[in-house]
């Protein structure tokens, strides 16, 4: 009996020896003298100490700041002003076509040019080393318009013609991308070939098509990423990209350095991408009428599979056309007064979507969004729907 009693007595005192570290095992590892305390908050304690001291006879200029961080603005792109808490903005999402072709040829009415998704100072060299490689020798360069000139030459279906092609390479509608144009010249042999000025459209377009096919499959054949060579002195080629997003007046707008044109095409096509969709179109008059529904990118199980649960759902749908709303709204229509966008509000109520407002200028257009009745939208909800759109232009 006593003995019984001596075991039970040791297992009780280990038990409450076990649960005292249980309770303070917390404390020891975790807590704020723990072995893992949090050390989040450890600059806050930390002392300022002399600056280095730089030797008399060594120079003791100050370096400047290699990565300086400019003030935020409202007029920079990243500025919301309809909140009091400032979110750090996400990096620029990767253009939808980044990752499709990394070289493909575009065209657009009688024009044609060569998209490739590297910047171009990695496309020079290449491009460079293609023309000597087809006994094209480059006979003139201008880097700062991104422009190569061959020699003349001569085609053995043509002998009593001279050839010559122009390169011209320029930044893409995407940030690191690049856009590559021919330009062919021919003239008759014996003809002063150098008062001749280059045309403003190809004097053969076969000619013309025949050197982009050739230079865009020798492109598509090499992983230009991959081979890492860039020319430093091409790095400012073409200035900057095509599309840029920032904050006028305090809204954010969408700017196309392209023509008329191809500015439109771009559009129509990005405003039916990732969730977008065209409800309408009134190109002349500068409106484009769309909707909105983020896309849904979880994948379904297979029990939500099996019993049809978690479908895609439809996409929006607007119930007025384009040419009612605008029936109350006078022009311009990214000035819209405010009576009349409660008017036109009153007229058709609950419209859904959003107008694209376009201004036009020379080889420039602007884009901004308005609701249906024309009254500005919150920067935020702008600032989501124009990246969208910008990472789909082509």
């Amino acid at each position: 009996m006593t003995i019984t009693t001596v075991k039970q007595t040791r297992i009780f005192y280990g038990l409450l020896a076990a649960f005292s570290l249980t309770l303070s095992g917390c404390g020891v590892f975790f807590g704020d003298d723990g072995y893992f305390r949090n050390r989040a908050d450890d600059y806050l304690k930390a002392d300022s100490i002399e600056p280095l001291k730089v030797p008399p006879h060594l120079n003791s200029e100050a370096p400047g700041e290699l990565y300086v961080i400019p003030p935020l603005t409202e007029d920079d792109f990243a500025f919301v002003e309809d909140t009091d808490r400032f979110d750090v903005p996400r990096p620029r999402g990767l253009s939808a076509n980044a990752l499709v072709e990394r070289v493909k040829i575009q065209r657009l009415g009688a024009e044609q040019w060569i998209l490739v998704n590297v910047q171009p100072g990695q496309v020079w060299p290449q491009i460079s080393n293609f023309l000597s490689s087809n006994e094209l020798q480059v006979a003139r360069t201008d880097i700062n318009q991104g422009l190569l000139e061959t020699g003349w030459i001569s085609f053995g279906d043509e002998p009593d013609q001279l050839h010559r092609f122009r390169v011209r390479i320029d930044r893409g509608v995407q940030p690191d991308s690049s856009e590559i144009h021919i330009l062919h010249m021919s003239v008759p042999r014996g003809e002063d070939v150098q008062a001749s000025a280059w045309p403003e459209r190809s004097t053969s377009q076969e000619r013309e098509h025949w050197l982009v096919e050739e230079l865009a499959q020798n492109l598509a054949s090499e992983d230009i990423a991959a081979l890492g060579g860039t020319s430093l002195v091409a790095q400012a080629i073409g200035g900057s990209a095509k599309s840029d997003l920032s904050m006028r007046d305090g809204e954010p707008v969408l700017t196309l350095q392209l023509s008329r044109e191809r500015a439109l095409a771009n559009l129509a096509h990005a405003t039916q991408q990732q969730g977008l969709v065209t409800f309408d179109s009134a190109i002349n008059r500068g409106v484009i009428y769309l909707g909105y529904q983020k896309p849904d990118t979880r994948e379904r199980g297979w029990f939500a599979r099996l019993f049809g649960l978690k479908k895609p759902k439809p996409a929006p749908t607007s119930q007025y056309r384009l040419e009612q709303l605008l029936r109350h709204l006078p022009e311009p229509y990214d000035a819209v007064p405010e009576a009349s966008s409660r008017e036109s509000e009153r007229a058709f109520p609950d419209a859904p979507g959003y107008l694209m407002v376009l201004n036009f200028s020379d080889d420039t257009v602007e884009a901004r969004l308005r609701d249906p009745y024309g009254a500005k939208v919150a920067p935020r909800r702008v600032r989501e729907l124009l990246t969208v759109v910008r990472q789909n232009l082509i």
